[in-house]
């Protein structure tokens, strides 16, 4: 055997790696001349950016996520020099239950609709009530003092369902809109069929003497062209999207029957792992495109009305003072109805609706 191989080695232990003395006051000359340090003595860096996913089920172009949501989520990416970014998934791409992709982690901001699922939502639901609001600021800012955290609305549903609200949105209230009869008077409203998506709407329907049909939104177009239904309770500003105006000649203007809101949640351990400065930014972002597009809507609906009278032959009915409150009159039960069966559902429907008009 060669005498190498004999030979054992006199140590195989590594030897000691020494620095030289001083060597951590050198630190701050080696930054300052670009020089790095290893990755293990690297502080970690609070402008990492963030990247959250955002869900809705419209359209990207439809204006109630294109004036509202869009809009703060532009904001917050400029505001934050490009820390924060959005992924948008509009049309349902993460699921058409956009709650339950929020609560499973597939989406981390999401655009709710309360009326689409009922069942999630029974207290939201006091939003689409008949008499509540004139205009969407009005509602939408109704709404937001008991939607906003802190709110008993918040409390009562969203934060259980591990959701933090950032905006709301009531949209316009609905008129009553019919192809080819005028309804000047309430007994006009006798037998026709009506679209009424939601339960409160339903009953509004019902109330003055119509028949409630569910039709989806993207199905009203085709179901007035085949006289399906007569009409329906819909808002001006959604009547462009669908063309709708081309089918719908008469509207009438005076009794508060209602409306629709949506609300934008984003989950809420994604909200309390964001950094201070950040959730801030998110804040004044939503307050200024929930103000936005209230305004938008309220501004869109004189547009869309007087634009479609003028174009398309469209009439819109004033009822006067006493004829508006009997309409109002007769829709009034649904109020009480809704109470007592949130009341029923063993929720306090009631203290939701004295804090919606500030009681």
């Amino acid at each position: 055997m060669a005498s190498w191989a004999r030979r054992a080695p006199r140590n195989l232990a590594p030897r000691r790696c020494r620095l030289p003395r001083g060597w951590l006051a050198s630190v701050p000359l080696l930054l300052a001349l670009g020089i790095g340090l290893p990755a293990f003595a690297q502080p970690a860096f609070a402008q990492d950016k963030i990247v959250l996913k955002a869900s809705h089920l419209f359209p990207s172009d439809l204006y109630i996520w294109k004036q509202g949501p869009q809009v703060m989520l532009d904001e917050i990416e400029k505001a934050s020099n490009g820390r924060v970014k959005f992924e948008v998934y509009p049309a349902g791409q993460l699921g058409k239950d956009t709650m339950a992709a929020l609560q499973s982690g597939l989406a981390d901001i999401a655009l709710l609709v309360p009326s689409y699922t009922p069942n999630k939502f029974p207290l939201s639901s006091v939003s689409e009530l008949p008499g509540l609001y004139h205009e969407s600021c009005e509602g939408t800012e109704k709404l937001w003092r008991i939607a906003k955290p802190g709110g008993i609305l918040h409390e009562a549903e969203y934060a259980p369902a591990g959701v933090r609200l950032l905006m709301v949105n009531a949209l316009p209230p609905y008129v009553i809109t019919t192809t080819t009869k005028p309804t000047e008077k309430l007994e006009a409203l006798q037998g026709l069929k009506l679209r009424a998506n939601g339960n409160s709407m339903k009953k509004a329907i019902a109330a003055l003497g119509a028949v409630p049909v569910q039709v989806p939104t993207t199905e009203f177009y085709d179901a007035l062209s085949r006289g399906t239904i007569d009409g329906g309770l819909n808002s001006y500003t959604a009547m462009p999207d669908y063309d709708l105006e081309k089918q719908l000649k008469f509207s009438v203007q005076g009794p508060r029957l209602g409306g629709g809101a949506v609300v934008l949640g984003m989950r809420k351990n994604r909200w309390e792992a964001l950094p201070a400065d950040i959730k801030q930014i998110f804040e004044t972002a939503a307050a200024n495109a929930q103000k936005r597009m209230c305004e938008w809507e309220e501004n869109k609906t004189a547009e869309v009305r007087s634009k479609i009278v003028a174009q398309n032959g469209h009439t819109v009915v004033k009822l006067s003072p006493e004829e508006t409150a009997r309409w109002e009159k007769q829709v009034a039960d649904v109020v009480t109805s809704w109470v007592q069966e949130i009341k029923a559902a063993g929720k306090d429907g009631q203290a939701i609706l004295n804090a919606y008009h500030g009681q």
